[in-house]
């Protein structure tokens, strides 16, 4: 990220303005402003607007220069969690979700043959090779079952599983136990915590609800001198443990061996915490959303805005479609989201260009099918976007357009300060039909999302209210 000094630089050179010139038409001390612009002072916040005005910059350029001053007061840590988050997103837009161009290689020889009287493996050469044989060996059967736990820098046990789920061949019930770090100050995200969410997270949005993480605190993530093996993968027949760098590992077979790993992981999983909660039930799901909500402020990111302050009850009666057997719990819990959400004091809504077209084009909700919820004809469309420029126009509405690929096209996402963070799959999502929310409660993380989104509205990667506005209404005239 720029410095604040570096931007500011920047936009002198480029508007071909000197330090002194800008001293002397914005009112702000030469002095403070050469200390600015070498990083040597921080300029009081009131002198922002000053130069914005005198720099003559456009609202992106002014939003980006607000953005990089608040940055001089921001923790490292925070930093750092933003652009693990950021990163997560723009891999799960770039997932191909394409049927694979060729199936897995048949394997040569089976667990037996490769192990033979072996039970040590000593590097990812021999591990990697043992614990794709055990998996297979497992999916093999109808009543397929993997217990794990992993080492804290894995990532090739979350790509085996991410990859079989993308490919449509992984039908077992998997349960992960992951440790969380405690050790440090309550106010700060562990980047350790977020990282292991961050290769999770794509696993559970693709597994159809077969994979199941749950978590325990540790304050000694990585201070287990005196068991070589302290991390398993668990399965009907065998047992794979593994070294702290998963590069060793040690094979298990025998019959009580396994019972005892087992009951072993079920008495552990007892002590744990679930990770993520799921559900696919319509009704459900909108509630979902409420609990993802803060008393006072709704923030959400999606393909397309959300027009959720606009929703009075009359609009509500008349576009859900009647007859569904879950009518009058869907319209309750309708009613109540949005009568939440017409009185929210803040209301954050990030989108992207082609979503709105997409509504714009349609009349049609990604986060509702139509078979619940009757497209919108040209005229509501035209009403809503139309009454969305006015409210960003007048602050009542944070309303954003992000750029392409920030953020996946198939999921929403509802975060809150403290109450949780709620990942849902659109009608967009391409390997189920209906849709699924992944919600998740430790605090931490729902600091690290929340955070992020709080973030986007200053950043570069959006346009200024008042470009989203103009997009708004250029969108809705086409519809008059």
């Amino acid at each position: 990220m720029l410095l604040f000094s570096e931007y500011l630089r920047d936009l002198l050179q480029a508007k071909k303005m000197t330090v002194s010139a800008l001293s002397r038409l914005s009112g702000v001390e030469r002095t403070a402003l050469s200390k600015a612009l070498t990083g040597q002072r921080v300029l009081p916040y009131d002198a922002l607007d000053a130069l914005i005005y005198h720099l003559r910059l456009t609202p992106g350029e002014g939003q980006r220069l607000r953005g990089y001053y608040d940055a001089q007061f921001e923790k490292e840590g925070l930093r750092r969690a933003r652009d693990m988050v950021g990163r997560l997103f723009s891999g799960l837009a770039e997932l191909d979700f394409s049927a694979p161009a060729f199936e897995e290689s048949r394997l040569l020889m089976d667990l037996d043959q490769y192990a033979g009287r072996r039970s040590i493996f000593s590097g990812a050469a021999s591990v990697q090779p043992l614990l794709r044989m055990v998996l297979a060996q497992e999916l093999a059967r109808p009543d397929a079952r993997v217990e794990l736990t992993v080492p804290p820098t894995d990532t090739f046990l979350s790509g085996e599983l991410l990859r079989r789920y993308l490919d449509g061949r992984m039908e077992a019930e998997v349960r992960q136990i992951v440790a969380f770090d405690a050790s440090g100050a309550a106010e700060d995200i562990s980047q350790h915590n977020l990282d292991c969410f961050c290769r999770l997270l794509p696993v559970c949005l693709l597994s159809r609800r077969r994979y199941h993480p749950y978590y325990y605190y540790d304050n000694t993530i990585a201070a287990r001198y005196t068991d070589p093996f302290p991390y398993f993968l668990a399965t009907h027949s065998c047992v794979v443990c593994l070294s702290e760098d998963g590069n060793q590992a040690m094979l298990l077979r025998g019959e009580d061996q396994v019972t005892g790993y087992h009951r072993h992981f079920q008495s552990l999983l007892a002590r744990c915490y679930s990770l993520i909660q799921y559900t696919a039930d319509p009704v459900e799901i909108l509630e979902s959303y409420d609990l993802c909500t803060d008393e006072n402020g709704f923030y959400m990111v999606m393909d397309q805005p959300c027009f959720g302050r606009f929703y009075a009850d009359e609009v509500i009666g008349r576009y859900l479609r009647p007859g569904l057997p879950f009518y009058d719990r869907l319209a309750a819990a309708a009613r109540r989201r949005f009568g939440r959400l017409r009185t929210a004091e803040r209301f954050y809504t990030l989108f992207t260009r082609g979503g709105l077209e997409r509504f714009r084009d349609t009349g049609a909700l990604d986060d509702f099918p139509t078979s619940f919820v009757a497209p919108f004809p040209p005229e509501q469309r035209r009403l809503l976007m139309a009454a969305m420029a006015e409210r960003i126009r007048s602050g009542d509405i944070t309303g954003r357009l992000m750029q392409p690929g920030l953020f996946p096209d198939y999921l929403s996402m509802t975060t809150s300060q403290h109450s949780g963070v709620g990942f849902f799959t659109t009608e967009r999502f391409p390997l189920q039909d209906g849709f699924c929310s992944v919600q998740i409660r430790e605090s931490n993380l729902c600091r690290a999302f929340h955070q992020w989104l709080l973030h986007l509205p200053d950043s570069e990667a959006v346009l200024s209210g008042e470009e989203t506005a103009a997009v708004l209404d250029e969108l809705a005239r086409t519809l008059t």
